[in-house]
């Protein structure tokens, strides 16, 4: 597929900034699709890589929303608000592998919706991830109509981003097959680039807050493996959320899958009002067993391809 050569300006099509943003040598397709490459800046150390489902959508969300933007031959940038995310881990392999590559494309365009189809591949141009983002496309108008309580005209600068250095949910508290936890006030310096002069906490960072929830409900009802991943994950985002408001989490164990995976259901609230739900499922790793498992498929490979070997 050829590409364009004309730099893409982020800053003309999103209202996303760094330290949000990280995405790194974008490639407009001639089909309207998006590449990137991103360093993975961040890993939950009870969730296996090579990306966090969270932090895959956080990525995939910005780059799908400048795809929709170029769609739609925006002259100036707009809020594109993702309001769900269906992700789905495509391989059972884990490894730590830091930059890597994704791909987005637009496969509904409306003046006021959208929607991204994405994929991010690993160091052997493997399929990590695939995502389907829907979004709300609000006018810089409107949003700041919408939102004016909200506003606070002071300018964040973090030394380090808070991207990187994440605070996490406190109080956990885990009876049998329920759990909840705290975030407290959001602070205005941890929404750094989401969104000037109106920090809100991204929702990809509440999907890893619900990550870790869900890692200690995991932990406590199957204990004794090695790490966990995420095969399937549905969050839908119902409001966004303003620093100075309170956030926490209450999740459940809603299903039995099998001997090493149960599906979470969970709601992030501000007060008694539900600003998030989530549905996605855990399952645990080995890491002895995945070894063999990965040995015996790179020696089924040799086999087909070797014409030395004796088998």
């Amino acid at each position: 597929m050829k590409t364009n050569q004309p730099e893409i300006k982020l800053d003309e099509l999103i209202m996303v900034e760094p330290p949000y943003c990280i995405l790194q040598d974008l490639k407009l397709l001639d089909d309207g699709s998006i590449t990137a490459k991103v360093f993975n800046e961040y890993q939950p150390p009870d969730e296996a890589g090579p990306i966090a489902g969270a932090e895959f959508g956080r990525h995939i969300a910005i780059l799908g929303s400048i795809a929709l933007a170029n769609a739609l031959k925006h002259n100036h940038s707009h809020y594109f608000l993702a309001v769900r995310a269906n992700i789905k881990r495509e391989m059972p392999d884990v490894y730590r592998f830091d930059k890597l590559s994704l791909y987005a494309k637009p496969s509904k365009l409306e003046k006021r919706k959208g929607e991204i189809y994405g994929e991010i591949y690993g160091r052997d141009n493997e399929l990590i991830n695939t995502a389907k983002v829907d979004y709300i496309i609000l006018e810089r108008e409107v949003f700041s109509k919408v939102y004016e309580r909200h506003k606070k005209e002071n300018s964040i600068k973090n030394k380090v981003s808070p991207y990187i250095k994440r605070r996490h949910l406190t109080n956990i508290v885990i009876d049998g097959h329920t759990a909840r936890g705290e975030f407290g006030t959001i602070l205005k310096n941890e929404c750094e680039g989401h969104f000037r002069h109106f920090p809100a906490l991204p929702v990809a960072l509440i999907g890893g807050l619900f990550g870790e929830l869900g890692y200690q409900l995991f932990k406590h009802n199957l204990p004794g493996y090695d790490t966990i991943i995420s095969p399937r994950t549905d969050i839908k985002a119902h409001g966004l959320v303003f620093s100075g408001e309170h956030l926490h989490f209450a999740g459940r164990i809603s299903q039995w899958i099998s001997d090493d995976a149960i599906l979470i259901t969970a709601e992030a609230l501000v007060g008694d009002d539900v600003v998030a739900d989530v549905s996605f499922i855990l399952k645990g790793v080995k890491l002895e067993q995945e070894k063999v498992s990965r040995k015996r498929k790179l020696q089924k490979v040799f086999r087909r391809y070797n014409p030395f070997s004796k088998d």
